[in-house]
């Protein structure tokens, strides 16, 4: 089993067009972590800035995934 970790994230802000977005929910998985855990993964995760992402037309915006197994 291959796990992928979080590699960016996102503090969100609330936009209308952002509600969902996958890399707010990273920073929500983050913030349930321990201190040590969290403090590591942020460090090498890349943190988005969401203004700039707004005014660049939402590049890093990730809609909500299927279950897996879903539409195969």
């Amino acid at each position: 089993m291959e796990e992928i970790g979080i590699t960016a994230y996102c503090l969100g802000n609330g936009a209308l067009r952002c509600d969902g977005c996958g890399q707010e929910k990273n920073w929500q998985a983050l913030n349930q972590m321990p201190d040590a855990l969290r403090l590591a993964m942020q460090k090498t995760a890349t943190r988005i800035d969401d203004t700039a992402c707004i005014l660049a037309g939402r590049p890093f915006y990730i809609g909500p995934q299927p279950p897996k197994g879903v539409g195969k």
